[in-house]
C-alpha cells in the first residue's frame, strides 16, 4: 500500500482484507457499513482503495450521500483533509472533479469548498510539499506552486479540465451553475480558465454530450460575448458546425416506425422546455438568465389548457416508461432547436463566399464526341487515369474535411436539418445565396446528399433559378451532382431495380430545375450530367438487372404452380356431382368458390405473361425508370390477387366439405383454422400496402398530377 503508483504488485495482494471488504460494501451500496470499515481504520482512508488511484473519500463523493462524506472527512485531522481534498487520482481528479461529474447534490461540492474556504494551508504541509519538490527540476516545480496557490475550482486534470468543465461534460447543469456562482463568490477564482480545455471548449463539450439544456446556460451566461460560440475545437469545428453534425437531435430526421409512438409524440405538449431562470424562450434570447438550472421540463405559465395537458402528461409518462423515453426525445429536440436558434443568430459565416471564379467557367462546355459507357470508361483509363486518380484523392480528402470547409448552414443541408435552415433564413434572409470556396451553394449539396426535403423547400424559393445556374470549380452544375453516388446512403426500397428507378426520378426531378443549357455542359474531365450518371451507376444497373431476372423467374414459377392448382380445383368439385351437375350449386359457399378460382386462374396467368415479358425486355439503364418497375409491379399486383383468391377458395372448399353447424362450438374453431392462411399473408404482406402509393406515383406521374397540384394549391389558399 505505500509503494508508488508506477509500482506493480507481483506475486502478492496490493489490497489489505480491509480494503476488499471496503470494496465490497462500496458494490452492493451498503454506506453505513462502508463508513463502519473505516471507524477504526481511518489511516487507511488515504490509501488507494481500486487501481485508479481513488481513496475510500473519491469513493464515498459517488455516493451522492453528504452525511457519509462529511463523516469521513471528519474522522482526519485537518492536515489529513487537505491531503485527502488535495489528492488526484492516476487520471489527475481531485475529490471535486468526482463530484463535478457524478454528484447530482450542490451539498456535496459545499463541503470541499466550504473546507477550503474556512482553513488556511497547514504550515507542516507545506514543509513537507517543499521536501517532495527538491529532486523536481525548476520548471515542474514552478508549476507545481502555481497549482498549489490556485482555488480547488481552477485545479485541472491530466486532460485539462476544471470541476466545471466535468460538470458541462457530463451535463450536470445543476452542479454546473452551483460551481460558477461559488466561482463568482471568490474574487480570487479566474472564471475564464473554466472556459476552454487545451482541445475544446466547455461549450463544445456539452454539445458533444447532447447535454442541450446545459449548452444553452452555457451560451447565455459564460458566453455573452461570443467568445465560445465562435472558436474551434480539435477538428476545426465551431459550435454550430458541431450541432450541424447531429440530425438526430432534431425533430425533421425523427421517424420512428411504430404509428403509436408517432402519435404520442405529436400529441406531447410543445411547451414547458425552459430551463430554470427564465420564464420564455423569448426571454433566453433577451439574455436575460439567471443562475441556476434542471434537466427537466418545467410546466407551461398558468392560466392555459395547455398546463392542465402538460400535468396529465406527466402523469402518464410517470407510470410508463415507453411514453417517458419518448417525451426525453422530444425534450431533446426541442432544446437543440433553442439552441440552434440562438447560434445561427451570432453566426455569420454564410458571409464568406468566394466569387473569384474563372471566367471560363461561365461559358457552357460541350463534350467532343459522345460516347456509350463502355467506350467512356477506356478513354478515362486510357487518357486521364491520372488525372481521375487525383480528383479521386481530392474527393476523399473532401470527404474527411467536409465539415472543416463548409459553413453550418451548408452542413445543416447536407444532414437534412431543415430547422436549422429555415433559421438561417429567418435571422439571415440572404444566407441562401451563400457558396463554399469550391462553389457548392445549398442545392448542390442538398441534391448530393439526397436531402429530399430541402430540396422540396427549395422549389419554393424565388431564388431557385440563381441557384441551379451556379457551376462549381470543377465545372460541375447540380445534375452532376445528382448523378454522383459518393454520397449516397442506400433507400428504403426493396429490390435494386426500385432503388435504381429511385435514382432515376431523383435525376429527372432536379434535370427539371436546372436550365437547359446546362443539360450538356462538361465537368473539368468532359464529362456530361448523362456520363456521370452512366458511369456511376453502372454496378448499380447490373445489379438491378440481375435481382429483376431472378425475380421475375421466381414469381412466374410460382404463378404457374398457382394456375396448375386452381386449374386442377376447377375440376374437382367439392360436394360430389349428379348427372354431370354440382350437387351444391345453389348453395352461397359453392359460388363463392367458383368466383374465387376462377379469379385465381385469370389473375396467376395474367402475372405469368407479364413476368415473361420483363425477362424479354431491353435490360437498359432508362428502362428501370418507368417500364420495368412498371410491369414488375403490376406482375406482383396479379401474383398476390391470384394467391388471395386461391386460399379464399380453399377456406370455401374447407367449409363445403365438414359442414358444420353454426351452433357447433367446434365450428367457430374450424371457420377460424380455414381463413388463417389468408389472415397471415395479409399481415406479411402488410409492409408492401406501405410503399403501393409511392410506387403509383412513381409508376404513374400523370394520374397524380393533377391530385398533387390540387393539394398544393389548396395549403396555399
Amino acid at each position: 500500500m505505500g509503494k508508488k503508483n508506477s509500482e506493480i504488485m507481483i506475486g502478492g495482494d496490493m489490497f489489505s482484507e480491509t480494503m476488499r471488504e471496503a470494496q465490497r460494501a462500496y458494490r452492493s451500496k451498503e454506506w453505513d457499513k462502508f463508513k463502519e470499515i473505516f471507524a477504526d481504520n481511518k489511516t487507511e482512508l488515504l490509501e488507494n482503495l481500486d487501481l485508479l488511484g481513488n481513496t475510500a473519500i473519491n469513493m464515498a463523493a459517488r455516493s451522492d450521500n453528504p452525511e457519509l462524506l462529511k463523516g469521513l472527512l471528519g474522522k482526519l485531522s485537518e492536515e489529513e483533509r487537505w491531503r485527502a481534498v488535495r489528492k488526484k487520482n492516476r487520471q489527475g481528479n481531485t475529490l471535486l472533479h468526482i463530484i463535478a461529474e457524478a454528484c447530482k447534490m450542490v451539498e456535496m461540492a459545499d463541503i470541499v469548498l466550504d473546507f477550503e474556504k474556512t482553513t488556511p494551508l497547514p504550515p507542516e504541509l507545506v514543509v513537507e510539499e517543499k521536501a517532495e519538490m527538491a529532486e523536481l527540476s525548476s520548471r515542474e516545480k514552478k508549476e507545481q506552486e502555481e497549482e498549489k496557490r490556485r482555488p480547488l475550482l481552477e485545479w485541472k486534470n491530466l486532460k485539462g479540465e476544471t470541476p466545471v468543465f466535468k460538470a458541462a461534460k457530463f451535463g450536470n447543469l445543476k452542479m454546473l451553475t452551483h460551481l460558477v456562482k461559488r466561482a463568482e463568490d471568490q474574487p480570487q477564482t479566474n472564471l475564464e480558465i473554466h472556459q476552454e480545455s487545451p482541445k475544446e471548449t466547455i461549450l463544445h463539450a456539452s454539445l458533444n454530450a447532447q447535454s442541450f439544456d446545459v449548452a444553452l446556460w452555457i451560451i447565455m451566461k459564460m458566453d455573452k460575448n461570443n467568445d465560445l460560440a465562435g472558436k474551434q475545437n480539435k477538428n476545426d469545428l465551431t459550435c454550430l458546425q458541431l450541432l450541424a453534425r447531429m440530425p438526430g437531435s432534431f425533430q425533421s430526421r425523427y421517424d420512428p416506425q411504430e404509428f403509436t409512438t408517432k402519435l404520442v409524440y405529436r400529441l406531447l405538449p410543445d411547451e414547458g422546455y425552459d430551463i430554470e431562470g427564465c420564464n420564455s424562450f423569448d426571454q433566453l434570447l433577451r439574455g436575460d438568465l439567471e443562475t441556476g438550472g434542471q434537466h427537466d421540463a418545467r410546466p407551461p405559465p398558468p392560466g392555459h389548457l395547455s398546463r392542465a395537458n402538460y400535468a396529465v402528461w406527466k402523469y402518464l409518462a410517470e407510470v410508463f416508461e415507453w411514453i417517458e423515453s419518448i417525451w426525453e426525445i422530444k425534450k431533446k429536440h426541442q432544446l437543440a432547436e433553442r439552441v440552434a436558434q440562438v447560434l445561427v443568430r451570432r453566426d455569420y459565416s454564410w458571409q464568406s463566399s468566394y466569387y473569384n471564379q474563372p471566367h471560363d467557367r461561365t461559358v457552357v462546355k460541350l463534350p467532343p464526341v459522345l460516347h456509350n459507357v463502355a467506350k467512356r470508361k477506356q478513354q478515362l483509363k486510357w487518357k486521364e487515369k491520372k488525372e481521375v486518380m487525383e480528383e479521386r484523392e481530392e474527393e476523399e480528402k473532401d470527404k474527411l474535411e467536409h465539415y472543416k470547409d463548409h459553413s453550418p448552414l451548408l452542413i445543416a443541408a447536407s444532414n437534412g436539418i431543415i430547422e436549422i435552415i429555415h433559421l438561417y433564413l429567418k435571422e439571415h434572409p440572404e444566407s441562401i445565396n451563400h457558396f463554399s470556396e469550391s462553389g457548392q451553394n445549398i442545392l448542390h449539396i442538398a441534391v448530393k446528399h439526397r436531402q429530399r426535403e430541402i430540396f422540396k423547400w427549395l422549389q419554393d424559393q424565388p431564388e431557385l433559378p440563381s441557384l441551379a445556374s451556379r457551376v462549381t470549380q470543377s465545372n460541375r452544375t447540380a445534375l452532376h451532382q445528382v448523378a454522383r453516388m459518393d454520397y449516397y446512403r442506400g433507400s428504403p426500397l426493396p429490390g435494386a431495380a426500385f432503388q435504381l428507378q429511385e435514382e432515376l426520378d431523383w435525376y429527372k426531378r432536379v434535370e427539371k430545375i436546372v436550365p437547359s443549357h446546362l443539360h450538356m455542359h462538361c465537368d473539368r474531365h468532359l464529362l456530361t450530367a448523362g456520363d456521370l450518371l452512366d458511369i456511376e451507376h453502372d454496378q448499380m444497373l447490373a445489379d438491378a438487372q440481375q435481382w429483376i431476372k431472378d425475380t421475375s423467374q421466381s414469381c412466374s414459377t410460382v404463378a404457374v404452380l398457382v394456375a396448375t392448382v386452381v386449374f386442377a380445383a376447377a375440376y374437382t368439385i367439392p360436394g360430389g356431382t349428379e348427372g354431370g351437375s354440382a350437387l351444391l350449386s345453389r348453395a352461397p359457399v359453392f359460388i363463392f368458390f367458383t368466383i374465387m378460382d376462377i379469379v385465381a386462374l385469370a389473375f396467376s396467368l395474367a402475372s405469368v405473361v407479364m413476368f415473361l415479358s420483363i425477362l424479354n425486355a431491353p435490360f437498359e439503364l432508362w428502362d428501370f425508370h418507368r417500364s420495368l418497375p412498371r410491369k414488375l409491379s403490376i406482375g406482383f399486383a396479379f401474383l398476390f390477387v391470384s394467391l388471395t383468391t386461391t386460399m379464399l377458395a380453399f377456406s370455401a372448399t374447407i367449409l363445403i366439405t365438414i359442414r358444420l353447424q353454426w351452433k357447433n362450438w367446434t365450428s367457430t374453431l374450424v371457420y377460424s383454422a380455414a381463413l388463417f392462411p389468408v389472415t397471415v399473408f395479409a399481415l406479411i404482406e402488410f409492409p408492401l400496402y406501405k410503399k403501393i402509393p409511392i410506387m403509383f406515383s412513381k409508376l404513374f406521374p400523370n394520374l397524380c398530377k393533377k391530385k398533387i397540384s390540387i393539394g398544393r394549391s389548396s395549403r396555399r389558399a
